[in-house]
């Protein structure tokens, strides 16, 4: 099928460049012909053969995997990581620290209510602790229940260590808490 190639008046909206129509020459009236505007671009001789060795494998021709590539790149050019220059990874950078800061902060709240809740039980529990023992019975009883908290309290230090080696984290324990930081309705 012969092709004719001849200049057609631009497009508006294009520069003033020459715009050609390929067109066969035996294409009905009312078939709509697909406008294109030729571009120039120079390659490196690397990325040429690059192109070419993947325009064969992929059985397409050069203008159809330019285009498509260009058409990636201006859909979306924020989720191309080649676009990023070196402002917008730093602003990706300062971004990424805020929220590690924000979640941390969050993390630092929660244990610190949890501790303010933990200290005022605890406070109420052990108010009788504090008193002198009035007989030698009370205080032999008194030392015994300080013994056994102090067992208690290495293995929950141990428990807590192997946890935390782990991975494990407190804020992991709490329900429904989201990343936010605020409390989700029970």
């Amino acid at each position: 099928m012969a092709r004719a190639c001849g200049p057609v008046e631009p497009d508006p909206h294009t520069p003033a460049e020459r715009v050609f129509t390929m067109s066969p020459t035996t294409a009905s009236p009312s078939a709509p012909k697909a406008r294109r505007v030729r571009i120039y671009t120079r390659l490196s001789h690397p990325l040429r053969k690059r192109l070419l060795s993947y325009c064969a494998a992929a059985g397409r021709s050069e203008r159809a995997v330019i285009e498509d590539a260009v058409e990636r790149y201006l859909a979306n050019p924020a989720k191309d990581p080649s676009t990023s220059g070196p402002v917008d990874r730093l602003a990706q950078a300062i971004d990424d620290d805020r929220r590690l800061r924000e979640r941390q902060h969050r993390d630092f709240e929660l244990l610190s209510q949890m501790f303010g809740r933990f200290l005022r039980l605890w406070t109420i529990v052990h108010a009788p602790t504090f008193k002198q023992p009035a007989t030698p019975e009370a205080a032999e009883m008194l030392s015994q229940h300080r013994a056994t908290g102090e067992a208690f309290y290495k293995r929950l230090a141990a428990t807590v260590a192997d946890e935390f080696l782990r991975g494990h984290r407190f804020v992991h324990d709490l329900p429904n808490v989201d990343d936010t930081g605020r409390a989700g309705k029970p």
